[in-house]
């Protein structure tokens, strides 16, 4: 994973989903293409990269 500067808080975020769509990739090929992975944690990410981008964007204006 490449480092992100400490005040990109949008590269972060999509650092952290990176990993975890990684980690999700890892899990089926060992686990099996059925195996079920909760979606709370990819969700709570994507929100708050969301409510990131947003109040960047409202920053801009």
């Amino acid at each position: 994973m490449t480092p992100t500067p400490p005040g990109d808080r949008i590269g972060r975020r999509d650092a952290e989903l990176a990993l975890l769509a990684d980690i999700r990739r890892r899990l089926r090929r060992s686990e099996g293409a059925a195996f079920r992975i909760p979606t709370r944690v990819v969700d709570a990410v994507l929100d708050e990269r969301n409510q990131i981008a947003q109040l960047e964007r409202s920053e801009e204006d």
